[in-house]
């Protein structure tokens, strides 16, 4: 794990107060139950393919996970999350870069063995607002929501080539559709 700077709030956000013990175990952080299962924080960023992403509220499964290309952790998470993305196409994996430009971002997908294919999308956090909304202290950082509520979450990397994660996060995609977002979740610049 790696700590973001102090610009980032290091009080804990209200998925963050409310976890549970561990739900999933495996090498690397765990994926952890999210008490009440509160709302998800809004989440509109613009996407690194130029576009514009809005979290739904609607059903189906959706992995938001932070990351940046200096995070080592990151660095070695990231294609184990592209395989998870592979076996499991009704849920969608977002992922946000914390405050990195694009051209790094680029070149770090262009290093990664399918480049940026298994994501939904790639979200960029230029100023660091989603990450100080949705309580990341440290990267990277996972949270998963289902039905517009936050689920499960984990600080540090996550084994998502075990089998614990797929029990978890499996039955919250049954009712998923697949991974393509509706046009009206997703703008591109000449929409704008």
């Amino acid at each position: 794990m790696v700590a973001l700077p102090l610009l980032l709030s290091l009080a804990p956000a209200s998925a963050g107060s409310s976890r549970d013990a561990a739900a999933a175990e495996g090498a690397g952080a765990p994926l952890v139950v999210v008490r009440d299962t509160p709302v998800a924080p809004p989440l509109q960023l613009a996407t690194l393919s130029g576009g514009t992403f809005a979290l739904s509220v609607e059903g189906g499964a959706t992995i938001v996970h932070f990351f940046a290309t200096w995070c080592e952790p990151c660095r070695v998470e990231l294609p184990a999350l592209g395989r998870f993305a592979a076996r499991h196409p009704r849920v969608r994996v977002v992922l946000v870069d914390v405050a990195e430009v694009e051209a790094s971002i680029q070149r770090f997908f262009a290093t990664l063995p399918g480049g940026a294919a298994p994501f939904s999308h790639v979200l960029l956090d230029r100023d660091r607002s989603a990450a100080r909304t949705w309580g990341v202290s440290l990267l990277p950082a996972t949270f998963v929501v289902a039905g517009g509520r936050l689920r499960f979450s984990a600080e540090g990397e996550v084994d998502w080539d075990g089998v614990p994660v797929s029990r978890l996060i499996g039955p919250l995609a049954e009712a998923s559709p697949a991974r393509g977002m509706k046009a009206s979740q997703i703008t591109s610049q000449e929409e704008r």
